[in-house]
Parts: structure tokens; sequence; C-alpha cells
């Protein structure tokens, strides 16, 4: 048990066991809950939702339900639904039977106590009352309040502090009732908005209603400080405990204690303070949990900005660039396990109300820092807003109202509408045979890659960005192959590496895909597509007894520094190849690993490709570097080619001459330019053309 809580919450005499199974000495603030057929007792912070065990014991074997606080003389009543017996409950939490007469073969459910005097209520029955005073004739007498209202669907209800009636709310239809404890007769105050098993009922000393939904532990609230000026709809106010058997039980009169709280910083209009019921996590309860590396500071008002009354502890979510239209990287530091919750402010309203701008829901996070990706609506404009980050066990919370641990941070972000033009390539299809320097089987369906090419400029003409799109068509490799694109003439300094946003297979990627050791810009796709590809087939998408999904995606988006003209960019599709997978086998002629470049027809290796300058002119290999002509055979054909269309390609161990029988014409000699299209291939040949 948390000692903090219960110095907070709790007067002494409920901190020790009483033999004598004394009454409270105040009238205490915590709400009570009673839940389980073997009761256990809690005690909630009805502010923050936090709760405590407090009693596991009650003395007694039973449920106990229909609990109401006694102010006449600081004890709680309730019924003990498995004995049928009314009983009283101490200090202590432990409950002695009450010998009370008259009563009923049916149970109680729904209970209060004011003025000296037990109430219950049954559907079917109506109310009922038991004198407490031991001065009266019909002390421990259950009589029922004749002519009352039987029809009610009730699991609790709660006296008001101030005007003597009970207030409940119908689990069917979610009315809000007054009741009339003389007479028993009921007055619908209208619809709450809320319906499901209300087990839980409480006052407090202003005259707020508070009520908690069995199912979910949601607790929501009714201000009913003005019993004669009452908007009945429902407010959600806090998250507790949920239970199958669940009753509640407080003293009326107290107020409803605030504790140490984390608060947010955003403007009022955000519903950022106490009085707004704005989100406010505990600080008092064991569970610690909390975002970035210092732990939630504890505040009693909202500020400006919390910081004011404690830790700037702000410093969980690291933001990239908020353009419109653009898919921006936020990353995510947390504690320990548990529920990210978040809001921007896109239209910058003041508030997190319309129906885009809860960007994360129920988000389950690790210990460590998360990459997220936050996708910036079209319509925003310039400026700044903000955004709400709530951390909690709960796995689903609002931007208001309290959590029983956790914390809230609150950001000034601004979004940007830079008005960049988009520039579209493609798609390319690239497509290489694996065995060079020999020519192999010459299907070429080793690597089949599909991509596009997207670039942003501003009016200037000064790229921010460059994003590469593209899915894995075919693998029919013997050997283990990675997949990169190199950019000629692009310097690797030009790159933001910091801000590249990489994602295979719509998981993010923790690879940086900017290749070190390189003078140029070069992007590792993937070093084993194999393993990124995880085919159930020895061969990906190119014999039909197996064929499959497209198993391996990947978007890469390129950074910029400023001042780069879209004229420095090399022309798309740039310069695709595949390399040898770090030490896997590629063949008894080849180099090791990465140092094995199989690039396009005329495109020499890169900075980290040199060894592969040695294979050249070896086995099947005819190129001239100082003609810029590489990866060629000698009669011309190349182990890779590109082409701005889709395309179909051969099945396994295909020559690619017996598939499409033109592409020889258009390799050597720049002819037949449309040799693959239906007329002038061979179907039969072709993967999934029969």
């Amino acid at each position: 048990m948390d000692k903090r809580f219960l110095a907070t919450l709790l007067p002494a005499a409920m901190m020790t066991s009483n033999v004598d199974a004394a009454a409270f000495d105040t009238c205490p603030y915590t709400a009570f809950l009673l839940q389980e057929a073997q009761t256990k007792v809690y005690g909630v912070n009805l502010s923050t939702g936090a709760y405590q065990t407090l009693q596991t014991n009650v003395g007694m074997s039973g449920n106990l339900n229909a609990a109401g606080f006694n102010e006449a003389d600081n004890y709680i009543y309730a019924y003990n639904t498995t004995s049928n017996q009314v009983v009283k409950v101490s200090s202590d939490f432990t409950a002695v039977a009450l010998p009370v007469t008259n009563l009923l073969s049916s149970n109680f459910f729904v209970g209060d106590v004011h003025n000296n005097i037990y109430y219950l209520y049954r559907y079917g029955k109506g109310l009922y009352k038991i004198q407490l005073d031991s001065t009266q004739s019909d002390y421990l007498n259950l009589v029922q309040v004749t002519g009352s209202y039987t029809k009610m669907r009730l699991t609790d209800f709660a006296f008001h502090p101030a005007d003597g009636n009970i207030y409940a709310i119908d689990n069917k239809y979610g009315y809000l009732y007054r009741i009339d404890p003389a007479t028993g007769n009921k007055t619908t105050l209208g619809n709450a908005g809320v319906t499901g098993t209300f087990g839980a009922a409480y006052f407090e000393a202003s005259g707020q209603f508070y009520f908690s939904r069995n199912q979910d532990g949601n607790i929501y609230t009714v201000d009913i400080s003005d019993s004669n000026n009452i908007i009945p709809i429902a407010t959600l106010f806090a998250k507790g405990p949920n239970s199958g058997l669940n009753d509640g039980v407080r003293c009326a009169s107290a107020p409803a204690a605030v504790t140490e709280v984390d608060l947010g910083d955003a403007p009022d209009s955000y519903l950022t303070a106490i009085a707004d019921n704005g989100p406010r996590h505990d600080l008092t309860t064991a569970t610690t949990l909390y975002l970035g590396t210092v732990a939630g500071d504890a505040e009693l008002i909202a500020t400006e900005s919390d910081d004011s009354t404690g830790a700037d502890d702000e410093d969980g979510v690291i933001f990239t660039s908020l353009e419109n239209g653009e898919t921006s990287l936020i990353s995510v530091t947390a504690n320990d396990t548990g529920y990210l919750n978040a809001w921007v402010d896109w239209n910058k309203d003041g508030d997190f109300l319309d129906n885009n701008e809860k960007v994360f829901d129920s988000k389950l996070l690790n210990a460590g820092m998360t990459s997220l990706f936050l996708n910036v609506p079209d319509f925003v404009s310039e400026g700044q807003t903000w955004a709400r980050f709530r951390f909690s066990s709960l796995a689903s919370l609002p931007h208001y109202g309290g959590a029983p641990d956790g914390e809230v941070e609150d950001y000034a972000i601004t979004l940007e509408n830079s008005q960049l033009s988009t520039y579209n390539y493609g798609p390319f299809t690239a497509a290489f045979e694996d065995s060079w320097p020999i020519e192999g089987d010459f299907d070429l369906n080793d690597v089949v890659m599909r991509y596009s090419v997207e670039v942003k400029a501003d009016p200037n003409y000064n790229v921010s960005q460059i994003t590469l799109r593209g899915t894995l068509q075919a693998m029919g490799a013997d050997y283990f192959n990675g997949f990169a694109i190199h950019l000629p003439e692009l310097a690797r300094s030009v790159v933001n590496e910091a801000d590249i946003l990489f994602t295979k297979n719509g998981e993010l990627s923790t690879d940086t895909a900017l290749e070190a050791g390189q003078s140029n810009v070069v992007l590792v796709i993937s070093e084993d597509l194999r393993a990124d590809t995880a085919s159930t087939c020895r061969f990906f998408r190119t014999q039909e007894a197996c064929q499959e999904i497209e198993r391996f995606t990947f978007s890469l988006t390129v950074p910029l520094q400023a001042n780069t003209k879209l004229w420095a960019l090399p022309a798309p599709p740039y310069d695709p190849f595949i390399f040898g997978t770090p030490e896997k086998y590629h063949g008894d002629s080849a180099v090791t690993g990465r140092a094995l470049e199989i690039h396009l027809d005329d495109y020499e290796p890169t900075d980290l490709g040199v060894a592969s300058i040695n294979l050249m002119t070896t086995q099947d290999d005819n190129s001239d570097l100082g003609a810029g002509s590489v990866y060629r055979t000698q009669n011309g054909l190349p182990w890779g080619f590109i082409l701005t269309e889709s395309w179909v390609h051969p099945k396994e161990r295909t020559d690619m001459l017996n598939a499409y029988p033109r592409f020889f014409d258009y390799a050597t000699q720049g002819s037949n330019v449309d040799w693959y299209t239906a007329g002038k291939r061979i179907s039969t040949h072709l993967y999934g053309l029969e």
C-alpha cells in the first residue's frame, strides 16, 4: 500500500487496524469502492481515478453492497447480499451484522445514508428505509416508503449534500433522476448521454455528482451545485477501476481532494486547468510512468506553464518539421511500457475537438525511444499551434480528465506550409542477373525491383527532399543479394542524415540507409533481400507452383541541405544496383560480400565496389572502362537493365531471349524499343502469363 496516498487522502484512524471497530474520526474525503464477490475495499481519488487497496478482509464472507456513509455517527452501512444482512462498517473496514427486522427475502444493491436513516432501493419493490437512531421507535426496522416509484433501473444512488434529495443515473436509458426520499417519487432531469451499469455514485461538498461505470471504470460527473439549474449532460472526468460487482460510498459533505498531479501547459481553451477538467495524472500512486528522462512534476493549480511550479519535464517528444501534406517523424521516449494518446490542433482553433486531431490512439510504447509517423493534413496553414501527449497504463484517454498514473506533456509547435512543387518520376522497373561475371541462365529475374522517385522543391528550385518508394517484384536468385540506389555526382554531404525517414514493409527501419564510406549519395534499401522478403519459396515470384503476394516494400525520404538546386541532382532513375550480401557466398569467382556490385549496363561501381573492377573482363564479362562500356557480355548483353514501364519477368531459368526475342536488338543496337510489348513477347515463358 502506498503510504503517501493514504496520508494524503485518509484520516490517521484509517491507517491502522482498530480492534474496537471504531468510527471514522472525521468525514473522509476519499471515495470508497466495495468490489468483488468476497468484498475488498479500495480508496479512489476522484480527481484522477487513482486507487489503492485498503482492506482485503472485511471480517465476514460475502459481497457488501448498497453502501452509504452516515455523517451522524461516522460509520458506513452496507447490505451483505450473500447473507441477506445489513452490516455496519468501521474505520478499519471490518463489518458486523445488525439485527434489522422485517428484511425482504430479496437483496438490495442500491443504497445510501442521510440524516441517520439508511435508504435502500430495488427494482420492482421501490424505496425502503431503516432508522439508525437508537432512540427512535422503528430503530433497525425495514420500512417501505409507501407509493414509491418501482421501475428505475439503478445500481447505486447518492444523497445531495445540501438539498436532501437522492440522485441517480438510469442504467438502461441514461436518464438523470432526482428522487424525493420522503415519497420515493422521481423527477427526470434529462438524459446524461451515457449508459451502462453505474455501480458507484457519490457527491462531494460543492454538489458535483460522480458516478462510475462498472465495465470500464469511467468516472463521470454532472454539476448539481445549483439544484435548480442543472445541465444533466455527463462529462468523463477520470478513469477508475472496473469491476463486475461494484458499489461506491463517500461522505458527501467532504470536498473532493486534489493530490499531487501532473498538469498540462497549453492555454486554457485546450481544457488544461483542473477547474476545466483538464488532463491530470496522479503522482502519488506506486506506478510511475512518464515520457522522457524527467518524471512529471507535481502541481495543484494550472498556470500558463506547469514548469513554473516544478521541473522542466516536457522532454519526451522530438519533432521533425511539420509540413502540410507531408509525413513527419517524431521520436517519443518512455521510461516503461504504457500507452500513448496524442492530439494536434491542426486548424489552430484553440481546441483538440476536430475529427482528425487525435493523431495517436492507444499506441503501445515500450521502454526507450520509439519513432512514429505523423501524417500532416494537406489543409494546414503556417503558424504556431499546440500538441498534447498523454502517457499512462490506461489504453485510451481523452485530451482532458484524470488518469491514475503517467504524465501529460503539452508542446507549442510550428506548422509549415512551404508551397513545395512536386516532381514525380517513374515507376521504373530494374532487373538484374546476379551471376556476373558469368552469364548464367540469363533469366534477368534474380532481382526485379519496381520503384518511383518524388522530388520536392520550393519556388526557387531548392530541393527539400527526395523520396523513393518501391516494391520487390521477383527474386529468382541462387545467391544472397542486397539492393541499393546510387545518385551519381550528388555529394553525400548534402544529405541531412539525421532526418532520413526509412520504412521497410510498413515498419520504421533503424537503418540510416545512407551508406558510409561513399563520396556520393548511395542509399542501401536492403542489405539482404532474402531476409527482408522472408519468402516461403526458394525463388520468390518466379515459379508458377509457388506464387506469392509482393512481400517487400520500402519508402525512403532523404532530406537535403538548403540551397541544393534541382539541376544539381542526377536524372532519375539514378543508378540502381545489386550487391553481394556481406558474409554470404556469391560464386567461386566472385569477390566477397559488399565489394561485389552488379550495375546496369555502362554504370561503374561505387567507391565501395571497386573490387568488382578486378572481375571485369573475366569469365563472360567484356567490360571496357576506357570506352565507358561495362557490365556487358562479349555479344553486348547486360547483366541489368531498367524500363520506364511495368514489366512481366521471365519464369525461373527461362532465358530472357526466349521470353523476349527482340530484347537482343534493343540491348545491343537500340532498336525494337517496344520489345517488351504484348505482341513481341512469348507469354508461355513469363511468370503469371500462360
